[in-house]
């Protein structure tokens, strides 16, 4: 023995020096969770560069706007001139040549008949006997005053055509071929042109102010054969004195007896030789459009768009728009890199905050990566439809936006919904109008639609909610264009600004609208439940429920008793109490499958089916039923956060009846019976304040049962016992519930078990049961 103790061996101390920023980069990329972080990062900053079009600089014009400062162009450009270049068009369309085309076999026919006809004319003794077509072609019915000398009052064209026969010192036979003849060389003036007969004519339609247009002849196969005007060949043109027939007729001196007749006759018979042909005149129509050049309004650079204070109207805006399309023309690559380098560094921050925000606020959102994919994809989509859509007309930049965030605060909380409308709102007036007055509108917006969205009822809240909103963005839209108005006397009463108004509250309303009607679908997508669907499920006809009280009625009792204390003690801390409720009806219904073993379902005096089980069996049975519900719920297809509330309102506590009763039966050789995690459930443990809430409400509501008198002291001594131990035991250390909390739940329990178990006043002659 050693007067100073025994020595201790000097403990060697190791140095291990700190790892580097680079082993830690390395070690963090090498954890598959980090890397798929960065990865939805990435992809995230790739999205919305698309979604922003972050290549291209932002039109920030919009009709209703008020530039105080007024707008120059920035370069050299310029605008057709659309009436110019329509009168252009006009003009030469007008001037294209009608096309007539030739039928050259009309001429051989007309020399025959009219051979003919006259011969017909000759032959006749009188005007009768002569056919009526030939009477018809010379008008030889015609009267005409007669020669008083001679005694006659009237004469027809008949008797002047047979005077004339009869004047002629060469027999009718010959005289009839020198007519033919004639007939022929008076037709050789027109024959290489051809004639248009007055019908022909009057079915073109020419206008008033253009009577004699040009005009080309083509033969059969299309060949161009002259180019004239109109007056040329119109047939009545040319049987005046100075046309190519009836000047003709000074050299014809047989046919000159007989030239009013022979005129007449040409007027009858002389038809289709030329006919107008309107699909080649449309095409040479076509052919002189195109070949006018557009007539462009130029604008040079440093030019004054629109002045001072001035609103922008329809006109501002197309001229502002080939202003912006010449400025993206002359952008160099150089240029647009820069852009996107910009771009992206702001969009690099940005997620890197929001990142951060999700790291210390929302990290269950960073665990799910399908729900932060999902997120993300809503993002991209708002800005770019929003970006899109904020063009005139429609204006429309805020239905995106206010459907993004809605969904934002209907799947997650108001907070993170109210950051995500910040900064959307940012990405999208940044990439378009670039004005804070914007902004200020689609925040205002958000704002309003966010705070009444910490829960959703009922379908109506979301119809009242799209009546107000819309209210909200005509009064916002209209406040800050008569703030940013020079004239505000002028201003409050602009069409231009109440137009847009009223589009920001049409599409406000569309919006909830369109929302309300999907929450269904946005229910099943992302995995959530409203009130609305709870409300559905508190229905006690519901299947689940009625087969629960069907097979194990004590049980059902039980889940009834915990929704109405359960959702009192939510309610308390600002939790949802409706959650509770229909969690709790639901939250045994694994119990049905073997209701024999559980003691609420056992009839006084029956037999104890576990006094026939060993401890670790019997233990096994009743964790089994959080295990069957979870499976029942998932074939009924009810809502993940209801299987929550099945699979967490045990968490990972200990059945402690059979753990005491195998601890008591348990020996030196036969221990592994009173293994404790063979008796504790599987879990998870409570993730949330209401499935927290449930596990008190539980607990405290099965063990109440057991006091034979429920007086105030022992049910608050009771309450305080369960739930120290779920304190001590850990049970809450993932819900986020406080000890405040916890505080308040349990002062709910106790008020509302008194209610439960109240004494009831002893009527007299009453017996004891």
């Amino acid at each position: 023995m050693t007067f100073f103790g025994v020595r201790r061996a000097r403990q060697t101390r190791v140095f291990r020096p700190s790892p580097s920023v680079r082993e830690k980069i390395t070690t963090a990329i090498q954890d598959y969770r980090v890397l798929t972080l960065l990865l939805v990062a990435l992809f995230a900053i790739l999205l919305l560069m698309i979604a922003v079009q972050s290549w291209r600089t932002g039109f920030a014009f919009r009709e209703g706007q008020v530039w105080a400062s007024g707008v120059q162009s920035r370069v050299e450009f310029k605008i057709e001139d659309t009436l110019a270049t329509k009168q252009a068009r006009m003009k030469a369309e007008a001037g294209t040549r009608l096309v007539f085309v030739q039928n050259n076999e009309l001429w051989n026919v007309l020399e025959s008949t009219f051979k003919n006809d006259l011969t017909a004319v000759a032959n006749a003794r009188t005007l009768s006997d002569v056919p009526a077509d030939v009477i018809m072609s010379y008008g030889l019915d015609m009267e005409f005053p007669g020669d008083v000398e001679k005694g006659t009052t009237l004469t027809t064209r008949f008797d002047n055509v047979q005077t004339a026969f009869l004047a002629s010192d060469m027999a009718i036979g010959d005289l009839l071929n020198q007519m033919g003849i004639e007939f022929s060389r008076l037709l050789n003036g027109v024959r290489g042109v051809g004639i248009l007969d007055d019908t022909a004519r009057a079915a073109i339609g020419l206008p008033d102010d253009d009577l004699n247009p040009p005009i080309e002849i083509v033969d059969p196969s299309g060949e161009a054969v002259s180019f004239n005007l109109l007056v040329d060949v119109t047939l009545e043109d040319q049987l005046l004195e100075t046309g190519s027939i009836g000047g003709a007729f000074g050299s014809l001196s047989n046919l000159l007896m007989i030239k009013e007749a022979v005129k007449q006759w040409l007027r009858v018979r002389l038809v289709g030789q030329l006919s107008y042909n309107e699909s080649l005149t449309a095409e040479h129509r076509r052919k002189a459009v195109e070949k006018v050049a557009v007539k462009y309004n130029a604008f040079p650079a440093g030019r004054i768009l629109v002045p001072t204070g001035t609103l922008i109207g329809p006109d501002h805006l197309a001229v502002l728009n080939e202003e912006y399309l010449a400025h993206e023309m002359q952008l160099t690559f150089t240029q647009r890199l820069v852009r996107i380098a910009g771009s992206a560094l702001m969009l690099t921050v940005m997620v890197i905050l929001f990142g951060i925000y999700l790291w210390r606020s929302e990290r269950h959102l960073l665990d799910e990566t399908g729900q932060l994919l999902a997120f993300v994809m809503i993002c991209g989509a708002a800005v770019f439809l929003g970006c899109l859509l904020s063009r005139d007309p429609w204006r429309a930049e805020a239905l995106p936006l206010l459907g993004a965030v809605m969904i934002v605060a209907i799947v997650h909380n108001q907070m993170l919904a109210i950051l995500t409308a910040f900064c959307l709102s940012l990405m999208i007036t940044m990439s378009t109008v670039s004005d804070l007055g914007h902004f200020a509108v689609l925040m205002t917006l958000c704002f309003t639609l966010i705070i009444p969205l910490r829960s959703v009822s009922s379908r109506l809240t979301m119809i009242k909610l799209g009546f107000i909103l819309a209210a909200v963005a005509f009064v916002a839209v209209w406040g800050i264009s008569l703030l940013s108005s020079p004239d505000f006397a002028d201003g409050w009463r602009n069409p231009a600004i109440l137009i847009v108004g009223l589009k920001f509250a049409f599409w406000s309303l569309v919006c909830c609208y369109v929302v309300g009607g999907s929450l269904p679908f946005i229910e099943s997508a992302f995995g959530i439940v409203t009130d609305i669907s709870l409300l559905e499920l508190t229905d006690v006809s519901h299947p689940l429920l009625q087969e629960l009280a069907r097979r194990a009625p004590g049980t059902y009792n039980h889940s009834i008793s915990v929704a109405t204390i359960g959702e009192a003690a939510a309610d308390a801390i600002g939790a949802n109490g409706l959650l509770v409720r229909v969690g709790a009806y639901f939250h045994d219904i694994g119990k049905m499958l073997k209701p024999e073993y559980f003691i609420e379902n056992m009839a006084a005096g029956e037999e104890n089916p576990h006094d026939n089980l060993a401890p670790a069996m019997s233990a096994l049975i009743i964790i089994g039923h959080v295990k069957d519900g979870a499976e029942m719920a998932e074939q009924h297809n009810l809502p993940r956060r209801l299987i929550d509330f099945i699979e967490q309102h045990h968490g990972t506590t200990l059945v402690e009846y059979f753990y005491r009763e195998a601890a008591n039966r348990a020996d030196e050789d036969h221990r592994t019976d009173a293994d404790e995690s063979t008796f504790r459930y599987p879990g998870p443990r409570p993730q949330s304040k209401e499935a927290g809430v449930m596990m008190l409400a539980d607990a405290v509501e099965s063990a109440s049962r057991t006091l034979s008198e429920p007086a105030p002291k022992r049910i608050q001594s009771l309450v305080n016992e369960i739930t120290l131990k779920r304190v001590l035991d850990g049970q809450f250390d993932e819900c986020g519930l406080t000890m405040i909390e916890i505080r308040v739940v349990q002062e709910s329990l106790v008020k509302t078990l008194l209610a439960v178990h109240h004494g009831r006043v002893k009527y007299p002659g009453q017996k004891t049961g």
